[in-house]
């Protein structure tokens, strides 16, 4: 007889860094990595936000705290990263989730001649250079311990090549490149990075974007923004919607033991609406 053991999948008492952590996404992931027993530092710049998030993980029997950051400034990585060893004294985990769509929703959908460069600035500020700054503040830390775990969200428009969000797309796009370059750059010093990629959430961030599909989509002009997300998911594969916990589960995955010689790549968790 066979019997089948509950076994650890190496997360508990870890200590995970997300940024962007009050947003949709940010918080899934958290809610995550919180019923592994992993102890969070939750950044982002909105400081009120995230003590709303800190209570809710009061009833979780972790150590929790929230720390400032503004991604588009490296001395800010760098603080938020020597703030958070100061605190905890290690960071096992790296999830950098923290993300835009553009300076203005009212760019959202124009046409390439229509786009700002203030928006093409502001998304690869964030997207983009936010994870190269933050990996380059706690790169130090992993390789003095010859370990750790990167992980970046990207986003299925990386392979998609969307239309009338060009900079958003690019921006995403490089977050995979980058991710890649470091994986063959860190992997000798036990490090992994990894992007996962999401599909459709109803989020803030994606009600933002209904404007724009009515604008491609006349016939979806009279839809509320709900109705018109439903209608997407319905052309996916398996037509279901993708939950922050969806995110999250696919970051504790590639967080764990289970993914260890797991490296460069990304994960799409989009409804099967990519294949690659």
């Amino acid at each position: 007889m066979i019997i089948m053991q509950n076994r650890e999948r190496g997360l508990k008492k870890k200590l995970v860094l997300i940024t962007g952590a009050s947003g949709s996404i940010g918080h899934g992931i958290a809610k995550c990595f919180a019923e592994e027993e992993a102890n969070l530092a939750l950044a982002d710049l909105r400081d009120e936000d995230l003590m709303e998030l800190m209570k809710e993980f009061k009833n979780y029997n972790i150590n929790t705290e929230c720390f400032p950051l503004d991604v588009k400034k490296q001395e800010s990585c760098d603080k938020l990263i020597q703030d958070v060893l100061d605190k905890f004294g290690k960071i096992d985990f790296l999830v950098n989730n923290a993300g835009v769509i553009g300076s203005s929703v009212p760019s959202l959908g124009m046409p390439l001649e229509d786009v700002t460069d203030d928006d093409w600035n502001e998304t690869y500020q964030v997207n983009t250079r936010g994870v190269f700054f933050l990996c380059k503040s706690v790169v130090d830390h992993m390789k003095s311990s010859n370990s750790g775990r990167i992980i970046n969200i990207a986003s299925r428009a990386a392979f998609e090549g969307r239309e009338f969000i060009p900079h958003y797309a690019a921006s995403k796009a490089a977050v995979i490149s980058l991710s890649q370059s470091l994986a063959k750059e860190l992997a000798p010093s036990g490090i992994t990075v990894n992007s996962v990629c999401p599909g459709l959430i109803w989020s803030d961030m994606w009600k933002k974007l209904s404007p724009l599909y009515k604008r491609k989509n006349p016939e979806l002009t009279k839809m509320s923004s709900r109705e018109v997300f439903d209608y997407f998911v319905q052309q996916t594969p398996l037509n279901l919607e993708q939950t922050p916990e969806d995110i999250g589960r696919a970051v504790t995955f590639l967080a764990s033991e289970d993914a260890r010689t797991i490296t460069g790549q990304s994960i799409l968790v989009d409804s099967g609406s990519v294949m690659r």
